[in-house]
């Protein structure tokens, strides 16, 4: 991971040659992952039900979602901030917000933060102590930036209360979403809880690339899982999540440490129709 980029320069041109670069090693399917589709996920709720994993249903209030919106400043403040998919990375922000339960006494932390201003909004809202962390920030502790990966923070152990990922585990390639689990282990206060939103989920693992992207890159995918190759995404790697995988990779291996557990957003599209996040995860610390 010492030289991963998030986004990358460095790009090819031409889309159907790198769908078929990929096709020489993998299994390719050449579109998007449809894993908001009404079928789907109805087949990963009867998965978690077959494995005996409880699915919390989660419901939002339109109005108090804009209430946040209107109380955090977006439109204002951070006019230039995703602004194609402002209504999303709001709502990520107001479910993660209201899960969490952000107080004035917690020490805070936004995981693979980027350009994010929920650090800021936080605590300016709860008047919490807030950090933001990012892998391309330089590495070591700069006023309130944290660089560096996140699977190696520049912190002391029990350093946070409340951590957030926000459309942000799926981009950990490799092993990085298992071993950043440990690392949130040691960084959380026992009882402090992390929560990531969106959990993408799918009826398979699957990961989905920009191959213009992860092709001059060289990203390293899961090993058998399809690839979703998705023009236009300008991402170089994402995890999609099986029921199996997520046990596998997440709920196992961390279950000693964390209690989990799993939300599904039931009216995402009452409160937004471009709010496409549909399930959460929350972990607090044993």
């Amino acid at each position: 991971m010492k030289d991963y980029i998030y986004q990358p320069e460095t790009r090819m041109q031409n889309f159907e040659e790198c769908v078929n670069i990929l096709r020489q090693r993998h299994r390719v399917i050449e579109s998007w992952v449809n894993n908001l589709d009404e079928e789907v996920l109805a087949a990963i709720q009867k998965d978690f039900d077959a494995s005996g994993i409880q699915v919390q249903e989660l419901y939002v209030k339109p109005e108090d979602w804009q209430g946040y919106v209107q109380k955090a400043g977006y439109r204002e403040r951070y006019p230039d901030y995703y602004k194609d998919y402002m209504a999303e990375k709001s709502f990520e922000h107001f479910v993660a917000y209201r899960l969490l339960e952000i107080k004035s006494t917690d020490v805070f932390v936004d995981i693979a933060s980027e350009n994010s201003p929920v650090h800021e909004i936080f605590s300016r809202l709860s008047g919490c102590k807030s950090w933001r962390q990012d892998i391309m920030y330089p590495p070591g502790i700069s006023g309130d930036r944290i660089g560096g990966n996140a699977c190696e923070m520049p912190v002391p152990e029990h350093f946070a209360t409340k951590m957030t990922l926000t459309c942000s585990l799926e981009h950990f390639e490799g092993m990085e979403d298992q071993k950043l689990f440990f690392e949130l282990s040691r960084v959380l206060k026992p009882g402090g809880k992390i929560c990531i939103v969106p959990l993408y989920m799918y009826i398979t693992e699957a990961n989905q690339t920009d191959p213009t992207l992860s092709v001059p890159n060289d990203v390293q995918f899961d090993p058998d899982v399809t690839i979703y190759c998705a023009q236009g995404w300008r991402n170089r790697f994402g995890r999609f999540y099986s029921v199996g995988s997520l046990v596998e990779r997440i709920l196992g291996p961390a279950g000693d440490s964390f209690y989990f557990e799993v939300f599904r957003i039931m009216n995402a599209t009452e409160v937004d129709k471009a709010v496409y996040a549909r399930f959460t995860l929350i972990g607090t610390k044993k």
